[in-house]
């Protein structure tokens, strides 16, 4: 359907909206990049193999040393052009395939919940994370024709993925999806070839890896120029990470309501439009929510997996959409916008905007409310 003046107004009001939020997240991320003292992404990027040997996530930390050595860099720049590229690409390539599919407003709506794109700038504090990096090969995987070439392609660079980061591994069925809605086919050898490298690096990184911090990688770090407050990768015990959930057990247990609630106005927005693709959809939530399911027990942020399971999502989602014949012009379909989700994504955003302040603010309502109080006694003197 051809765009009709007031609907192609909201459409450049929408996409200058996502290039204001684009902005607004490199700016904050520069931000983080010049502090004095730095916390958890940081030291999360900064993870090397210098202290003690290999070990899970230390290819970046270690890359990140030698282009310092070369070129005089600093660790926190270095960090920060990682983030914009990877940035740069989810932005691009998730809008990309949006292109190439007959959207509506539902879906756009969707795109920007607060588990999907508003993400980005509600938790500042721990975005610009590896993920990007997962984000953008899946959404690569999702678009263009599917080659033998491309698989061989994706399975180099998923494998070089699991050294970045393990939690990869977790969202291994979204990509077989990908796969399938891709070829049509159920290419059963691709597979079985996907999961057995996967499970091969990720026994070497269980068997052979060391521990992420060996003794010394604060006191290297700080040798290149970065300062850690508490709150880095390097000092984190598991055993408190396993206290800290026994003792907020309503705000963890929010995060998986918080996440079915993604899940559910995904469904119900297939299930309205696409009945007919709706129960592979579904089959598909179970077996990849069983399958995520490890990562909330081994890792504490689970409000991160929430955001990476849904921008994945999303990416099904889409490519459950007809195809858009003319993709280098925005394509609507006929379906109509449904308000109710609309008006549920706002009450969304609003009650995890509070959760994610509350965990932020030391798991604290009154710290969340001294803040904003705080913030705006400031702006009336």
């Amino acid at each position: 359907m051809i765009l009709s003046a007031k609907k192609n107004n909201s459409f450049l009001l929408y996409c200058f909206f996502l290039v204001v939020l684009f902005i607004y997240v490199i700016v904050k991320l520069y931000g983080k990049a010049t502090l004095p003292v730095h916390e958890w992404t940081m030291s999360d990027w900064l993870v090397n193999y210098e202290d003690g040997g290999f070990k899970r996530r230390g290819i970046t930390g270690t890359v990140f040393f030698v282009v310092q050595d070369l070129f005089g860099i600093s660790l926190p720049i270095q960090v920060f052009i990682v983030q914009v590229i990877f940035y740069a690409l989810v932005f691009y390539l998730y809008c990309k395939l949006l292109l190439a599919k007959k959207i509506d407003w539902n879906i756009l709506v969707l795109l920007c919940s607060p588990l999907c794109f508003m993400y980005f700038p509600i938790n500042l504090s721990y975005s610009g994370k590896r993920e990007i990096i997962l984000f953008t090969l899946a959404a690569y995987f999702s678009l263009g024709k599917m080659t033998v070439l491309k698989e061989k392609i994706f399975l180099v660079l998923f494998c070089a993925g699991l050294l970045i980061h393990e939690m990869f591994y977790f969202f291994l069925p979204f990509f077989i999806a990908i796969h399938t809605l891709k070829t049509g086919e159920k290419k059963y050898s691709f597979w079985m070839l996907f999961f057995a490298l996967s499970s091969v690096i990720m026994m070497i990184l269980f068997f052979f890896g060391k521990d992420v911090n060996c003794g010394k990688s604060l006191e290297f770090i700080k040798e290149r120029g970065v300062i850690f407050g508490r709150n880095n990768i390097f000092q984190f015990k598991f055993s408190e990470g396993i206290e800290l959930i026994k003792k907020e057990l309503i705000s963890y247990s929010l995060f998986i309501l918080e996440l079915l609630a993604g899940i559910l106005m995904s469904l119900y927005y297939v299930y309205l439009f696409y009945r007919s693709k709706f129960f592979d959809l579904l089959k598909f939530v179970i077996v990849s929510f069983i399958w995520v399911t490890p990562l909330y027990v081994l890792g504490i942020d689970w409000y991160r997996w929430d955001h990476i399971y849904s921008m994945l999502l999303f990416i099904i989602v889409v490519m459950l959409l007809p195809d858009n014949d003319n993709n280098e012009r925005v394509t609507f379909n006929q379906n109509p916008s449904i308000k109710n989700l609309f008006v549920f994504n706002i009450i969304f955003f609003i009650f995890f905007f509070i959760h994610i302040q509350y965990d932020a603010r030391g798991l604290s309502l009154q710290k969340v409310q001294d803040y904003y109080l705080s913030k705006f006694f400031n702006h009336l003197q």
